[in-house]
């Protein structure tokens, strides 16, 4: 597998697994997001000098910055985990269930939470795990059997389009 492809499954599973999250976040409670969730427990744990350090630099746009830092590792780490996935899905997969398990946890921990506040992590969780390994075997498979490369476009294309479709949604 090309390296470009084995980063874009990584980046797209992990596009699939946040839209997931925040649509069912959109139904169950805005601050389920599992995105969300992991940034407010983050600042939760930050030091307070740290966060005053950010408010000073930043001002109100503090949590924005932070935010934007999240998506930034989240990006670098999903193209990571589909490079280490080029040969076996099982990096990409070990990522998504790591990645489901924080925002579980996230959640968890949140008190402004109920407990169906858990379903946003765990639509999460497994639409990261599904669309990861679906792109992954699209792309492996041998070209008779699967289409070869339009049938990996054509389900890159459809994983981005219902990413953003549930992003909207949300």
């Amino acid at each position: 597998m090309k390296r470009w492809t084995a980063a874009l499954i990584g980046i797209l599973g992990v596009a699939a697994a946040l839209a997931a999250g925040h649509l069912v976040a959109g139904v169950v409670g805005p601050s389920a997001s599992p995105f969300l969730a992991v940034g407010n427990t983050a600042i939760d744990f930050t030091p307070s000098f740290l966060k005053d350090f950010a408010v000073r630099t930043f001002g109100t746009y503090d949590k924005l910055v932070l935010l934007l830092g999240m998506a930034g590792v989240l990006l670098a780490l999903a193209a990571v985990a589909g490079l280490l996935s080029r040969r076996s899905p099982l990096p990409g997969t070990v990522l998504a269930v790591g990645l489901g398990l924080l925002g579980v946890g996230a959640v968890l921990y949140r008190p402004d939470l109920g407990q169906l506040g858990i379903l946003a992590p765990v639509a999460s969780l497994v639409a990261g795990v599904v669309v990861f390994r679906w792109l992954h075997h699209a792309a492996t498979a041998p070209a008779a059997a699967n289409g070869g490369r339009r049938t990996f476009l054509i389900a890159s294309g459809a994983t981005a389009v219902g990413a953003g479709l549930a992003g909207l949604g949300g």
